[in-house]
């Protein structure tokens, strides 16, 4: 669909004048410096000649079905320029102009005329407020300051809503002599948006890894979908962190869903990856400028002892493994090195060893050995007595690691010219630090796995059980009901949940409902949304004189009670695990779910866990994996292991009843006990709001 943004057979630049501090000059010069590869058309007010181009003046002078334009001229002209775009037949803009939407309402309003105007002519436009689109293989690069061709084409996409972050990216992988395929500034996304260009580039021929600089995602459950259907690795940084969760929010759920928790979760069930920052990306873009790292066992040889110890640290905070160096790797070195003075082990340090030929063979027999899925050189050198035989371990490493398609990481420390001087030479990536590169042996490994988990997931069908749910939801939506607390467990039941036995009290004699002891006495009420918090809820009732005057103590704090309100007179249920299930709805991505550890802390600890509804089995286990008190699950200090495949159930069963009921906006079960392995899982509280 955007092909024509992205290799334009013609271009036309409107805004152009000869004059030295014009801005649409700069993006003809580099058009020129970069060797544009189509057909270029120029257009500002005055007439004149520019780089051997003529500069046009009047619309009629322009030719018809031109495959894009770029417009850099004040906001307020913009409209007029579209719909001329438009009548000549244009249906591919660029917007650098600023002026929209980041000025106030003013420029919102002209941004949506703008857009007005796009619709009616069918052109589709990226920004305004941007830095335009840049393909390297097509010679195009269309931002608006000089620039020197720095960057080799290659297959690194960059997708950025800010210009500024996206030309950091860009100089910083020039800088470490990365190639780029393409570059695209998004500025206001008021028409093309990321899933727009995400998509564009995960079907691009020339790209292989995608990078993405976000501060705000517009359509969620598109961009969910753009993630998980790209088969290529994407990674991205997102600004604003912080949690912007409501406060005064009916369940726990909605206070814990902060929209920066929400698109983690979405990337990370899509199967893409989350960067910090700046640095970040770059190192794990270089992470994926090697063959894939297909499982955890690294091999580390190094120069330095130090070094050795901070590799192995490094490796295991990554989740990866040193297994024992294999017998004939010791035979190879005990072969090539005479000293008594090292231990033989896994990190290897080479301590007096000085022979650098025997280290590219100690690479090569730890790169060819199964025991090994990666290999990591830490070499210290000076530069200026040893440049040759170190810059050689580089060419070496590139060598071994297409031979064996495993990822040879090398590490190098010596001064700054050297290094920066290397980084040119190459273009097989190597690192400054054992620890940077550790970390995109990481990203590639976590990668893979989420290739795997994706491929092990399967798909989400309805279960009856779960849409008969829906419908009483939808029944008492359509009855007028704003919230359901005693129904609630109605509803959980018909969805397969299990629940405490309980029954609803209004008057005194409804507690001769209650068929045996201990019980719990909870106020359904909507003046005690937090009833624990309110004072609402007794346990561990053992008689029915005491049930009496906690009733009345009840019904006199928090009566008189409207429809489906009362006092809940449960069954205690057996001990277990408190943990938290609940969905709520996302403005951006939609349903959610979440799970976590419950109780009364749960916005204090907030250990939890969010997916996009629906969830399968496979990713419910895989949202418990994230928790802290997943060992708790697990059993700990003597306790058995607690019933994870009921837990998964309810997970699953509050996830299918937010994809399938639009009616539900949020949900909270709190606690769910989970039994031992085997005795199930219990609801005994449940809040639905409608």
């Amino acid at each position: 669909m955007l092909d024509q943004l992205f290799f334009p057979k013609s271009l036309l630049v409107i805004g152009v004048s000869p004059k030295a501090d014009n801005l649409g000059r700069n993006i003809v010069a580099n058009l020129m410096e970069f060797r544009f590869k189509g057909e270029l058309h120029l257009m500002g007010r005055d007439p004149g000649v520019l780089i051997g181009h003529r500069i046009k003046t009047s619309w009629d002078e322009i030719p018809q079905g031109i495959d894009m334009a770029l417009i850099i001229t004040p906001a307020k002209t913009i409209p007029g320029m579209m719909e001329n775009c438009g009548t000549k037949g244009i249906r591919h803009v660029v917007i650098e102009s600023a002026g929209f939407k980041e000025m106030g309402p003013e420029g919102e309003a002209l941004g949506e005329e703008v857009l007005a105007i796009a619709r009616r002519h069918g052109i589709r436009f990226q920004g305004p407020n941007c830095l335009g689109m840049s393909t390297f293989s097509h010679g195009m690069f269309t931002i608006f300051v000089p620039c020197p061709v720095l960057w080799r084409t290659g297959n690194v996409a960059i997708a950025a809503q800010s210009g500024g972050v996206g030309v950091t990216y860009l100089f910083d992988m020039a800088s470490e002599n990365i190639g780029v395929s393409h570059f695209a500034s998004l500025g206001n996304k008021l028409d093309l948006d990321e899933t727009d260009f995400l998509n564009a580039l995960a079907n691009g021929e020339q790209t292989g890894i995608i990078a993405m600089y976000l501060e705000g995602v517009s359509r969620g459950r598109a961009f969910f979908e753009a993630l998980r259907a790209c088969d290529k690795p994407v990674l991205i940084q997102k600004s604003g962190r912080t949690s912007l969760g409501s406060a005064a929010a009916f369940s726990h759920t909605a206070a814990l869903a902060s929209d920066d928790a929400v698109l983690t979760a979405a990337i990370q069930q899509a199967g893409a990856l989350r960067v910090i920052d700046t640095d970040d990306m770059i190192t794990q873009v270089k992470g994926f400028l090697m063959p894939p790292m297909k499982g955890p066992r690294v091999a580390v040889i190094s120069r330095s002892g130090g070094h050795a110890v901070i590799s192995a640290d490094s490796a295991a905070e990554c989740g990866f493994t040193l297994p024992p160096l294999p017998p004939e790797f010791l035979a190879t070195f005990a072969r090539l090195h005479s000293s008594s003075v090292i231990r033989p082990r896994n990190p290897l340090d080479l301590g007096d060893l000085f022979n650098f030929e025997v280290y590219a063979e100690l690479m090569e027999e730890a790169a060819a050995h199964p025991d090994f899925d990666a290999v990591i050189l830490a070499h210290t050198y000076v530069a200026d007595s040893r440049r040759h035989g170190s810059r050689k371990l580089v060419s070496k490493a590139e060598e071994l690691a297409k031979k064996y398609d495993k990822p040879i990481v090398v590490a190098l420390y010596s001064d700054a010219v050297e290094l920066a001087e290397l980084k040119k030479l190459n273009n097989y990536p190597f690192f400054t630090s054992v620890e940077q590169g550790i970390k995109a042996l990481s990203a590639s490994h976590r990668n893979v796995l989420l290739k795997q988990r994706r491929s092990s997931n399967g798909s989400w069908q309805v279960p009856q059980r779960v849409q008969a749910a829906a419908d009483k939801v939808s029944a008492l939506a359509k009855a007028g009901r704003t919230s359901l607390l005693s129904e609630g467990f109605d509803v959980l039941q018909a969805a397969g949940v299990s629940v405490a036995p309980w029954t609803m009290a209004k008057e005194a004699s409804d507690l001769m409902k209650v068929a045996s002891f201990p019980v719990a006495a909870k106020v359904i009420s909507a003046k005690a949304v937090h009833k624990s918090d309110a004072g609402g809820v007794v346990l561990g009732i053992n008689d029915g004189v005491r049930l009496a005057e906690v009733f009345s103590d009840l019904t006199e704090r928090f009566g008189p009670f409207d429809t489906g309100e009362g006092v809940l007179l449960q069954a205690m249920a057996a001990r277990g695990i408190e943990m938290i299930v609940g969905g709520t709805r996302d403005p951006v991505f939609g349903p959610l779910v979440v799970v976590g550890l419950g109780g009364v802390l749960v916005e204090v600890l907030k250990d939890t866990s969010f997916r996009l509804a629906p969830v399968t089995a496979f990713e419910a286990r895989d949202m418990l994996s994230d928790l802290r008190a997943a060992k708790l699950l697990d059993g700990v200090r003597g306790q058995p292991p607690a019933d994870i495949d009921a837990l998964v159930a309810v997970i699953e069963a509050v996830g299918g009843l937010m994809a399938t009921c639009p009616e539900i906006r949020e949900i909270d079960l709190n606690p769910v006990l989970v039994h031992a392995n085997g005795l199930g899982a219990t609801v005994v509280d449940v809040r639905i709001a409608l």
